[in-house]
């Protein structure tokens, strides 16, 4: 099993320590994380999935045989860690996107030193995965809360049949959320609330 790599899993020790230490630091004000584009905290924070969610993704892009995965909001790489771990697997690529180039050189970074792949592209997302390769097995969501929704309505013509859609920090009292719940909600999915700490996830299969 490629998870049990000894070099990966070293380098997700090291990455989900980092984090954690991170997460035990004051945050910024709240005016400095308005925007991710020009946020510090956006620019430099780990915001990454813990171990826990990392397992269960690598295990669901296994188990569901996903080919083409792309994940939206890559930051420092941890879940690409998993997901690229995953493709390995079943043969499969890992296309993401991140807006910092600090942050996603560090992802490559990673990945290198895991011995593995991932085609991690620098933008806005609604440029860079406007045109991946291939219908899309599984997505991952979780960059900026307020552009779920569009990158889902962009990439939904490029979702595989029974394609599997799983976001991440889902609070329904936020207002981009509840409009991504409402999204994930219409016919053509089947979609349920996963309790992974504070926010959760989302699991939505795509019937069409």
């Amino acid at each position: 099993m490629r998870l049990t790599d000894p070099a990966l899993a070293a380098i997700l020790d090291r990455e989900h320590a980092a984090a954690r230490a991170q997460r035990g630091q004051p945050r910024p004000p709240q005016g400095d994380m308005a925007d991710f584009r020009t946020s510090e905290m956006h620019r430099t924070r780990y915001l990454s999935i813990r171990p826990d969610q990392g397992r269960w993704l690598y295990a669901l892009a296994v188990g569901s045989g996903a080919r083409q995965i792309v994940e939206f909001g890559t930051s420092f790489g941890i879940s690409t860690l998993y997901l690229a771990a995953a493709a390995d697997e079943t043969g499969g690529m890992v296309t993401g996107s991140e807006f910092h180039p600090e942050k996603a050189a560090r992802a490559r970074q990673n990945l290198s030193e895991a011995g593995l792949v991932a085609d991690i592209r620098v933008g806005d997302a609604r440029q860079t995965l406007a045109d991946p390769d291939g219908p899309i097995d599984l997505l991952f969501l979780d960059g900026a809360k307020d552009l779920y929704v569009p990158v889902l309505e962009m990439l939904t013509p490029r979702l595989a049949p029974r394609a599997l859609v799983v976001a991440d920090n889902i609070d329904p009292e936020r207002a981009e959320i509840a409009g991504f719940l409402d999204s994930v909600a219409a016919p053509g999915y089947v979609t349920s609330l996963l309790g992974f700490g504070k926010g959760g996830m989302s699991l939505s299969l795509r019937m069409a």
